[in-house]
């Protein structure tokens, strides 16, 4: 198992700045969805290293971002043992 950011949907769609998605060094990891108004993660490519939580949390102070296991996101997806299985 491994830790994945999880963007709260309602917090970020309030504040609305979309640092993260200038700061996470992996591309196409962190996006923004005009459709949400919120930032979102795409699972399979976030390395868990953090920086968008310290962006979100100290630098912006949102605190929309957590570090979560993989196996307790809320959404987007499904595990399966043969691997992650996008809905």
């Amino acid at each position: 198992m491994y830790y994945i950011a999880e963007v709260n949907k309602d917090i970020c769609s309030a504040k609305n700045c979309h640092l993260c998605t200038q700061y996470c060094p992996e591309s196409n990891c962190i996006n923004y969805s005009e459709e949400d108004k919120s930032a979102y993660v795409s699972v399979d490519r976030c390395k868990a290293c953090e920086i968008c939580v310290y962006i979100c949390t100290d630098i912006a102070k949102n605190d929309a971002i957590k570090m979560k296991w993989i196996d307790d996101l809320n959404e987007g997806f499904v595990i399966k043992k043969s691997g992650v299985v996008l809905r």
